[in-house]
């Protein structure tokens, strides 16, 4: 809680309703006395109705300021909460973006995404409800305690003596209330992972036969939500239960205290009745933050998930410009781990300006971590990536990979149409850009038949065949035009044929290109220039594929397994 009062909009929110409380506070004793005045004018004095034409105003504008000033009130929390979750949708977007693919890919997509948005609406309760109800209790009660401290100072003297008593009492329930809220967020954060885990898996879960034993499963997950939920509504209700008695209970004792005062003759009716109209607008800001305390503890334990984002390290954090890949690509004594095993282990080549190299190795020997690495997707460490004489740790992440293509095992399509599925690349290319592209990649001809630029993609490209799909991939990377080509393994998921037919448009991609391409075909590695050659991280050989074959014993069974 203490980090979200922390937030750039909470003083701005603070003083706006606490002037506002100060406010409705004076509004609240004018309507009061008014009305106080009015009853003991009309009744016990016997005044005629039209001389209490001055005190009538006086209470009505009063109930018609506090109407307005509570709709202010309330329009500022709102404006407030928007401007919070806005900000902090803003900055949660900016840190995945620099954490990368290294950090979303350790978390659960569910829980993230339940996160990113269910966590951020849990905060609009907090910054629309309970920090201006905090304002507002900490400026209504002292002001209308000193009002009846005036009138009448031994009531007054015992507001101030129980008013601090539901603070107390709030404090006490929250301490319990705290920790339900957070199981509850952990149970509703595991039912989202739960649910799109289970649902991006359906087709598996259903060739098993495991549909319904997933049932139980939800079931049970469910539950467990359903039972946090309502221990939390438990201990709301015991609050409010608590924070009612007393309010009620100090209610009564300062009325049945000035009761007791004016039968014995030592209190006038008007000062009595005033005080009796005030006591409950004394405590009615106080009962009222009860309530929204449990609205502000969801937030809170909302909020702990997020600041996780927020402050999770970031790969990289560079801001240099990014050299040009034409001055060489350097690897130097690099070693990268995730937790304690090994990806990369001293690892040291050099790529050539226009050259073209194939990594080749057994699962696990460390290939695509060595592209996660030239992308600024991980931070190794030991070891440098240079690019001429330029450490990459020094560049901007964002401006590197903008000399960088990537042509990936399994192409990410989204849902929408070709053309905005092409423009991820580069966002400002024209339609001839684009047609430009898909026809170096040999994707027109099914563009064209499937509506065009306007063809619309299902998410995933789940409309198109494994070939198609890895061609708008390699027509993004015309589209790209960058002179750094990394290709992790394009063709693992196409039988032979429609390797060797996608093999065409990537040797035209590679020209005049330095190329770096996981490879797990005897093709791939025969085009490269030189082969390198790792195993459980490290360097074991390098040359031609020829060369390897003959000479590296490590190398021919790689091959041979494959």
């Amino acid at each position: 809680m203490k980090r979200l009062m922390r937030e750039a909009a909470v003083r701005p929110l603070i003083a706006t309703t606490a002037l506002l409380g100060l406010l409705m506070a004076a509004a609240t004793v004018a309507q009061w006395w008014g009305f106080a005045q009015a009853v003991n004018l009309a009744f016990l004095e016997g005044q005629p109705l039209i001389t209490l034409g001055p005190t009538l105003a006086l209470m009505i504008l009063a109930f018609a300021l506090r109407a307005l000033l509570g709709w202010a009130r309330e329009v500022v929390g709102q404006r407030a909460a928007a401007a919070v979750k806005r900000d902090f949708r803003s900055r949660l977007a900016a840190r995945l973006v620099q954490l990368g693919p290294a950090y979303t890919g350790g978390e659960r997509s569910g829980e993230l995404a339940t996160a990113l948005t269910e966590g951020v609406e849990k905060l609009d309760a907090f910054y629309a409800r309970f920090v201006p109800q905090a304002a507002l209790t900490a400026a209504i009660p002292p002001l209308i305690a000193l009002a009846v401290f005036r009138i009448d100072w031994p009531s007054g003297l015992l507001l101030a003596l129980t008013g601090p008593l539901i603070p107390v009492f709030m404090w006490l329930v929250g301490t319990l209330a705290e920790g339900a809220s957070r199981a509850q967020w952990l149970a509703l954060s595991r039912l989202g992972a739960h649910f799109v885990d289970r649902l991006q898996n359906l087709p598996l879960l259903t060739a098993y036969g495991r549909v319904p034993s997933q049932r139980e499963e939800f079931a049970r997950v469910g539950e467990a939500y359903r039972a946090s939920t309502l221990k939390v509504l438990r201990v709301a209700f015991l609050s409010g239960f608590i924070l009612e008695l007393a309010a009620t209970l100090s209610t009564a004792l300062v009325a049945v205290t000035v009761g007791v005062r004016v039968l014995g003759g030592h209190l006038d009716f008007l000062p009595a009745l005033f005080v009796l109209l005030l006591t409950p607008e004394f405590f009615a800001p106080l009962r009222q933050l009860g309530a929204d305390h449990h609205a502000g503890m969801e937030g809170s334990a909302a909020a702990v998930r997020l600041y996780d984002v927020l402050n999770a390290p970031a790969a990289q954090s560079g801001s240099e410009a990014a050299p040009d890949p034409a001055g060489g690509v350097f690897v130097e004594r690099l070693t990268l781990r995730y937790g304690e095993a090994a990806a990369l282990e001293d690892l040291t080549l050099s790529f050539p300006p226009g050259s073209r190299t194939a990594l080749v190795g057994p699962s696990g020997a460390g290939k695509s971590s060595l592209l996660a690495a030239l992308l600024l997707f991980v931070r190794p460490q030991q070891g440098v990536l240079r690019v001429g004489s330029t450490p990459l740790d020094t560049v901007s992440p964002e401006a590197w990979r903008e000399r960088v293509a990537l042509v990936p095992q399994r192409p990410v399509l989204f849902a929408g149409t070709l053309a905005e599925n092409l423009r991820i690349s580069r966002p400002g290319a024209d339609d001839r850009a684009l047609w430009a592209a898909l026809e170096a990649a040999g994707a027109a001809a099914f563009a064209k038949e499937g509506g065009g630029l306007d063809m619309r993609l299902e998410e995933g490209g789940r409309n198109l065949s494994g070939g198609q799909r890895q061609r708008v991939a390699i027509a993004r990377a015309f589209l790209k035009d960058a002179p750094l080509l990394l290709l992790d393994e394009p063709t693992s998921q196409l039988d032979e044929a429609a390797a060797a037919d996608l093999r065409e448009a990537l040797e035209t991609l590679a020209q005049g290109r330095t190329v770096i391409e996981v490879a797990h075909r005897a093709d791939a590695a025969r085009a490269a220039d030189r082969v390198v050659f790792l195993e459980r991280g490290r360097l074991m050989a390098v040359g031609t594929h020829p060369e390897l074959l003959a000479r590296s014993e490590a190398y021919r069974r790689a091959w041979e397994a494959a």
